[in-house]
């Protein structure tokens, strides 16, 4: 797996490109590509208390200093001090996160890793050449990872090689801080006033001081090794150099359809509880229901880690209530209309790629609760005469909300729902058949009503499907490509149309907009402040997620020619060679207008996914 190598000529350029590693358990380590932090989320050690979540702000960075040149780089007011960017010559990751300096003579290489299953993150140093002292001063804080906060009250309590920090606001966290070489020297300071500069462009708290305990210290004389470990329960030095070969060999034995998007797929699966979860996206999204079943194909299927599946589908289905996946695992939200429409088609997926039969017995039940759920009316939702799905306001995916109201509430019949809804129907009927049970529930007769229920969402004035039904809602929009991507739902003539719509009207080089760029409310730019962010979210925003289904249309549609899968493979490649944001991984949007910046979370588990899936079925 070919590593990334970057070369930045400036703190600028430098800061535009971000790396995270994860530890399986919702933590991890993330910085830029000049190790400054430009975000609240960054930071060498954001541990995660209860997997995947309670995640906090401990280790922020280290600031190491040799020949009285210092290697750190922070935003201070009106300054970047210091500038330790000038003597990076090269940043890697491969798979590791790598930066070589070089002071004088002497050349400094540092690298960053975590302990799979720790919330302990290892720094190591491999100097050649060295002369003098080396120190190293760790900057810490004790808060929760979402934002920039006032420094609590913090101790310590020093060890031989290190020492052990909790803070007065939560004192059930402790912080040890390990060396293997250096020696520790306490001498508590405050320093004052970082920036994180995204923060501000982002309309968020984007000032606070950190703290610093003491410095590691060691005199040099040629060339050295060593390493300094940050861990919540480790209180004594691991073998680094053992550990240090473990994780790289890990991650480079990971396989996807797209080797370099391998990493980032393994980040988003977390351990929860005795089970495991997706991670719908990092810096800062917890594991929700949607995002995890559209992207478990792409992730865990696709990348062949069926038993990882298993155990993902096994956490939502114990969740399930009613019939309902719920919308964010972690505080057990059940305010989504699609969730249990994707888990259906997830399980059908796992079904498709493993034929484990046996496995998918164990989720019948709860498929049945699905059905069950779906085909009566119900609060919030529910099944209609006609058979189809009619919701209430921002159940769906685009639930963005603006002052307590939904920017695009989408109350009533909508087409992408409901085409789930008969994809989910006939998925069942396959699996009915495959388990070989003798009690009928109805899918197909449902299907049928389903499907001709389904053909009053065209819209003859503009060649595609309303949005929304029931009330009338002729918004152009991307959720009909799902539809489109359906054999036998609609006429061909009507699904090719669709798909020329879309094509026309939303598609860009890095997915699809959320609303056609001709109607008077689209927005172009995602940025801001929360309020513009949210109003322009889904309003114009383009997804990358939104390929996989345009992908899937275009083939059903066109048929797999070797020309058609060509033409799959050039729409794919700007997003499988962008390189902007997080570092090979995918974001979650970008602007509408050009230039098409990456924005939201740098690593989103939907964009890796759909792209690794769509990818995957045009290389067949």
């Amino acid at each position: 797996m070919a590593g990334f190598a970057f070369y930045p000529q400036s703190y600028e350029e430098g800061t535009s490109r971000e790396w995270l590693l994860a530890n399986g358990l919702g933590g991890y380590a993330s910085s830029t590509a000049v190790g400054a932090n430009t975000r609240a989320y960054h930071g060498l050690l954001v541990a995660a208390l209860a997997p995947p979540a309670d995640r906090w702000l401990l280790l922020s960075s280290l600031d190491e200093e040799i020949e009285g040149a210092s290697l750190a780089n922070h935003q201070y007011p009106c300054a970047i001090y210091p500038q330790g960017f000038k003597y990076l010559q090269e940043f890697r990751l491969d798979p590791i996160p790598r930066f070589c300096y070089r002071i004088g003579g002497a050349r400094v290489e540092k690298t960053v890793f975590m302990i799979r299953g720790e919330n302990t993150t290892i720094i190591s140093y491999k100097i050649k050449n060295g002369q003098g002292t080396f120190a190293i001063v760790p900057l810490v804080h004790c808060r929760c990872f979402h934002a920039a906060s006032p420094l609590p009250g913090m101790r310590q309590e020093t060890l031989g090689a290190g020492t052990i920090l909790r803070s007065s606001l939560r004192p059930d966290i402790r912080l040890t801080l390990l060396s293997d070489g250096p020696a520790y020297v306490p001498q508590e300071m405050i320093y004052n006033s970082f920036e994180y500069e995204e923060e501000r462009r982002r309309g968020l708290a984007w000032k606070e001081d950190l703290f610093s305990p003491g410095r590691f210290e060691i005199e040099l004389s040629g060339d050295a090794a060593f390493a300094i470990a940050a861990s919540t329960w480790r209180t004594a030095m691991p073998d680094w150099r053992a550990e240090q070969k473990k994780e790289p060999a890990r991650l480079e034995s990971l396989k996807a359809p797209l080797p370099y998007l391998a990493r980032a797929a393994d980040a988003f699966l977390v351990k929860r509880g005795q089970g495991k979860s997706l991670i719908a996206g990092y810096h800062w999204f917890d594991d929700w229901g949607r995002d995890a079943m559209i992207s478990l194909p792409g992730l865990l299927l696709c990348t062949g880690r069926f038993e990882d599946a298993r155990q993902v589908l096994k956490s939502f289905a114990v969740a399930m209530n009613d019939g309902v996946l719920p919308n964010d695992l972690g505080t057990g939200s059940y305010n989504t209309v699609d969730a249990s429409l994707w888990f259906v088609r997830a399980v059908g997926s796992y079904f498709e790629y493993s034929k484990d039969l046996q496995f998918v017995g164990q989720l019948w039940q709860s498929l049945l609760e699905v059905f069950r759920r779906y085909s009566r009316p119900g609060e919030d939702f529910g099944g209609a005469e006609d058979g189809l799905i009619v919701s209430g306001p921002a159940l769906t995916w685009m639930d963005a909300r603006l002052d307590g109201r939904p920017v695009s509430p989408r109350a009533g019949k909508c087409c992408e729902i409901n085409a789930l809804w008969y994809s989910a129907l006939i998925d069942m009927q396959k699996l009915f058949v495959a388990l070989d049970k003798s009690l009928d529930p109805g899918f197909i007769e449902l299907a049928e009503r389903v499907k001709q229920s389904y053909q009053r969402f065209w819209n003859s004035e503009n060649g595609c499907l309303y949005d929304v039904i029931d009330q009338e809602d002729a918004s152009i929009r991307p959720n009909q490509i799902i539809a489109a991507g359906i054999p036998d739902l609609l006429p061909m003539v009507m699904r090719k149309s669709i798909l020329d719509v879309v094509t026309r009207e939303l598609l860009t080089p890095f997915g699809l907009r959320t609303l056609s760029s001709r109607d008077p409310r689209y927005e172009g730019r995602y940025e801001g402040d929360p309020r513009r962010r949210d109003g322009a979210y889904h309003q114009g925003t383009v997804w990358p997620w939104l390929m996989g289904p345009y992908i899937d249309a275009l083939l059903s549609v066109k048929g797999r020619s070797g020309p058609v899968l060509a033409q799959a493979r050039e729409l794919l490649r700007p997003l499988i060679t962008v390189h902007a944001g997080g570092i090979n991984t995918l974001p979650e949007v970008f602007d509408g207008d050009c230039p098409q910046r990456p924005g939201g979370c740098i690593s989103q588990a939907w964009s890796v996914a759909e792209v690794l899936r769509a990818w995957d079925s045009v290389q067949k």
